[in-house]
């Protein structure tokens, strides 16, 4: 790991919402608002980080050259419009394998740590990560975490079955 890479994933909350700007960066050129708007579209309305976070970690990415931005008027207000570089793209490229280690250990752990597991998570054990994820537990928790996926599989099954017979007739 780098040490560009190291820095990046220094403080879990930060690292996550370093990897999410960058992602959203790589799909499109986007002003600080409109980041704002994204990250919490995609976190269902959990997460909204301050203006002052996100306009310091954008100002920290340009300095460090993995973006680069530039004036757009909308109007008569001027937007700081953000775009990634290729250096940001590197960036990313190399810390997407330690940013999948962060998250299997967020997954893994709160598996490990909770008795009543979210729908969410338990999807997450019917990847080939989430697979990897449960051999480590011991036994008693490979038993019950696995036993609570089955049953969520089993109820998703009957009421996708139940869904398809009643769209059965859209299917020609």
């Amino acid at each position: 790991m780098s040490s560009e890479t190291a820095a990046f994933f220094e403080n879990p909350t930060r690292a996550s919402l370093n990897y999410l700007v960058l992602m959203l960066l790589k799909s499109s050129p986007k002003h600080g608002y409109m980041l704002m708007q994204d990250i919490e579209r995609h976190t269902e309305g959990g997460w909204k980080p301050s203006h002052s976070a996100i306009y310091k970690l954008l100002n920290g990415f340009e300095e460090a050259g993995y973006i680069t931005s530039w004036e757009e008027k909308d109007g008569e207000r001027g937007r700081r419009v953000y775009k990634i570089t290729e250096n940001g793209e590197k960036l990313i490229d190399e810390s997407e394998r330690e940013f999948e280690f962060y998250m299997n250990a967020f997954i893994s752990s709160l598996l490990e740590a909770k008795e009543d597991i979210k729908q969410d998570h338990i999807t997450t054990l019917l990847t080939e990560k989430g697979k990897e994820i449960t051999k480590c537990f011991e036994p008693h928790r490979r038993y019950r975490v696995l036993s609570r996926l089955k049953a969520f599989v089993d109820s998703e099954s009957i009421r996708i079955d139940k869904e398809l017979e009643s769209l059965k007739e859209f299917a020609n």
